[in-house]
């Protein structure tokens, strides 16, 4: 049963049988899916982009990433991000993972690529992003970064750990 419709999700009530018989419910938050994506500015330096967001109250370190837009591909949602959030295209889009963020209540599955053969164009951020700051940075610094807890979103963090030789 759904509980609540909105512009990007809907959160629906499921009372389901476990494997043991026990009866339960579980609230389950409908996602359609989204894409990021790891810029290579060179071989070994990365774009990272620098935003804030409400749910966590913090402005944290991402990788660009969005949700799939109606009929859109995982592939094509990840090229356009790259050039909303960072104003690059990318010559070459190499799947790296498909990940389910949070399984437990998100239906949302996130298919991670790496951007390589960067072409400049122009940022085109959506009125509802707040994003305050764009990043470039090694990929040996961001790894000591996360070891340091200053990188801490997991799309971001599994990316940057697929891209470790």
């Amino acid at each position: 049963m759904i509980i609540y419709s909105g512009k990007k999700i809907n959160i629906r009530k499921d009372e389901i049988v476990l494997v043991d018989g026990r009866k339960a419910v579980r609230e389950v938050i409908e996602h359609p899916g989204s894409a990021a994506v790891i810029p290579f500015i060179t071989k070994d330096e990365i774009i990272l982009i620098q935003q804030y967001r409400h749910a966590v109250k913090e402005l944290i370190y991402e990788i660009p990433a969005g949700t799939l837009d109606e009929n859109e591909a995982f592939i094509t949602c990840a090229g356009r991000e790259l050039e909303e959030e960072i104003g690059y295209k990318a010559g070459t889009l190499e799947p790296l993972i498909i990940l389910y963020p949070s399984p437990g209540i998100l239906s949302e599955t996130m298919h991670l690529f790496k951007a390589t053969n960067l072409v400049e164009t122009q940022i085109n951020y959506q009125a509802d992003e707040s994003i305050k700051g764009i990043v470039q940075m090694k990929l040996s610094e961001a790894f000591e970064m996360i070891k340091k807890g200053l990188i801490r979103d997991a799309k971001t963090v599994c990316s940057i750990l697929m891209c470790l030789k």
